[in-house]
């Protein structure tokens, strides 16, 4: 698990200092879904053919609805370690399935028709992560908390597609539906995401869960220039902590 823990605290680092709050069964949870979230969302960025990410996107699907059956594992670290999780504190496998699928969008030039197309990706990516770590963090989903984990998923997903513009744009790809508008829309997501959040506050259990989505406010005024600095992060996150604001 060490290993997996250094993972996401190289890629992901902004969740990883946010499960450093949780209880270590919780923590080792959360960081087995984050390394999870990693290797779907890597996919596309390890193929140069839409149909080779299909193939290795199925397979993982196709891994996880082992474990979700109770026929287990395949030798694979992280399919290891969320195994062990969902063992510990079910996890919704309709969420995951969900997650998955949409991951195939990121190997589309144009990955989205339209506006809602995008939001869906968002709630079904972002959203959906932290509605599983919810459940890692405490099994309950009340409709507070839904309400709560799908500002948090668009918060957080539109301000990392807008992060990611130049990377993806790198790769000859854009994540503006091909119905029209600009990367503004994404900023203007987020920012209303950010304003529902405002209004909510995250139970104590569940903090650690979608804490890190309090950094968004940070990032968008960042973006195109240098993230907040780590100490900064960390200050943050503790004070979001202390009171449940995100």
């Amino acid at each position: 698990m060490s290993d997996l823990d250094a993972l996401v605290h190289r890629v992901d680092e902004d969740r990883w200092l946010a499960s450093r709050f949780a209880p270590e069964p919780v923590r080792k949870r959360l960081i087995a879904l984050y390394a999870l979230n990693y290797e779907l969302a890597h996919v596309s960025e390890t193929v140069t053919q839409p149909a080779a990410g299909d193939i290795r996107l199925a397979w993982w699907r196709d891994a996880l609805a082992r474990i979700h059956s109770g026929a287990g594992a395949p030798s694979h670290p992280v399919l290891l370690a969320y195994a062990e999780a969902h063992a510990a504190m079910p996890l919704s496998s309709d969420v995951l399935e969900h997650m998955t699928e949409a991951r195939r969008r990121d190997l589309d030039v144009q990955p989205f028709a339209n506006w809602g197309e995008a939001e869906d990706y968002l709630d079904a990516t972002a959203g959906g992560l932290v509605r599983l770590a919810i459940e890692a963090a405490s099994a309950e989903m009340a409709l507070g908390v839904e309400m709560l984990a799908r500002a948090a998923g668009q918060a957080w997903g539109a301000t990392g597609l807008l992060r990611a513009e130049q990377y993806w744009t790198a790769r000859g790809r854009s994540a503006v539906p091909a119905s029209g508008g600009s990367m503004q829309r994404y900023r203007e997501m987020a920012e209303e995401a950010l304003a529902q959040l405002a209004h909510m506050r995250a139970p104590q259990a569940l903090w650690p869960a979608l804490g890190y989505v309090s950094l968004a406010r940070h990032y968008l005024p960042r973006l195109g220039g240098a993230p907040p600095p780590l100490i900064f992060k960390q200050a943050r996150l503790i004070a979001s902590a202390a009171t449940g604001r995100l």
